[in-house]
């Protein structure tokens, strides 16, 4: 009867202390999985969040406001920093041979502050020379089902079967699409011609600059850049059916290759305009405008960077440069090309690869 009554007390002392051992386990097990830390020198639970990078390049050592934190692996260039506490953090990547990336970064309670397209530029990029053939093979494009055509009297003319007739009178400007065509004309309207239908139609009329300088188009799947003679942006939306204004002082223009972003490059800035909602961080709205660099120099020309499509390369006077357009706690610039350059090229068909010419040459650096 002893030795039971033992047994029966042992029992019950294991049982006690695993419920006690549950009780304290199992609120810190859901309290740590919701992002709170235990501080033994306040004896209090804190609520703290986190970085996540995610670089391109392995080896890379991470540091958090200063301090070492870790190296990334020979892999992988991503690392997860937990248990930060709420704030602004100053956050640096380092590796030997490439410039350091930092960023300023405002760390929310419970949350993962994220920067998934990290990218380490070399100091001293490798360049090789290209040929034409090359730089012909990656800005190869589809050949029009239909030639237009502006004569003298303004008419735009549609060629077929070796012969052109007239589909539009008094136009300014026009360009083609894989259907048909888009085109302004002297009032001021722009139009539409579908080739298939030989139908026009009208899209509205937004306010055009008309002059002596023809307008420039950029055309996506579903989108129409136009940039008017007095460097106006106007942007129609196939899916609204409407045409409006959204910059001036504009020099060019870049579509990415998702129909996400567009690119905006004015004399010394470039902008950013969002086409679509952003469904990773940093979670931007359609029709956010954010300006990725603002350069004290003029901007001869800019590409998106096809790789991340989250970089832009632009050329000055003073050389060639990468931006990112993740302007969250500011924008890293790095120089690619000392020097002045005659030319840059990117395409969506080599996207790691920029191509650029100079005194003659053609070059090409791999990122």
């Amino acid at each position: 009867m002893i030795i039971g009554a033992m047994k029966r007390t042992t029992r019950r002392i294991i049982f006690y202390c695993l419920a006690l051992l549950f009780a304290v386990a199992g609120p810190l097990a859901v309290l740590t999985s919701l992002g709170y830390t235990f501080r033994f020198s306040t004896a209090t639970f804190e609520s703290t969040g986190g970085i996540f990078i995610k670089s391109a390049t392995p080896r890379t050592s991470v540091f958090l406001d200063g301090a070492f934190f870790r190296e990334t692996g020979f892999l992988t260039g991503s690392t997860l920093m937990t248990d930060i506490a709420p704030g602004t953090h100053h956050v640096r990547l380092e590796r030997q041979g490439f410039r350091p990336w930092t960023k300023t970064v405002t760390v929310a309670p419970t949350e993962v502050t994220e920067f998934r397209d990290v990218f380490l530029v070399p100091f001293e990029p490798l360049s090789a020379t290209s040929t034409r053939q090359e730089l012909a093979a990656v800005q190869a494009t589809s050949t029009p089902t239909h030639t237009f055509s502006l004569d003298k009297k303004n008419r735009l003319r549609i060629a077929e079967n070796r012969t052109s007739r007239v589909v539009a009178e008094n136009v300014h400007s026009f360009t083609p699409t894989e259907d048909g065509a888009f085109f302004v004309g002297q009032n001021g309207f722009l139009a539409r011609f579908d080739a298939d239908s030989q139908n026009v139609e009208t899209v509205g009329r937004p306010g055009f600059f008309l002059d002596r300088e023809p307008f420039r188009f950029a055309v996506s799947d579903h989108f129409l850049a136009i940039i008017d003679s007095s460097g106006g942006l106007f942007l129609y939306d196939a899916a609204a059916g409407a045409v409006r204004p959204i910059a001036s002082d504009t020099q060019e223009v870049r579509f990415d290759s998702t129909e996400e972003k567009l690119l905006i490059v004015k004399e010394q800035s470039i902008d950013m305009l969002w086409l679509a909602d952003s469904e990773r961080q940093p979670f931007q709205k359609r029709d956010t405008m954010e300006t990725v660099a603002q350069i004290p120099d003029t901007i001869r020309e800019a590409y998106w960077c096809y790789g991340t499509e989250q970089h832009a390369i632009y050329r000055t006077r003073a050389g060639v440069f990468i931006a990112e357009t993740d302007t969250r706690g500011g924008s890293n610039i790095s120089e690619l090309i000392a020097g002045p350059v005659d030319e840059i090229i990117t395409s969506s068909l080599a996207p790691s690869t920029i191509f650029y010419r100079k005194g003659g040459t053609l070059y090409k650096i791999d990122l």
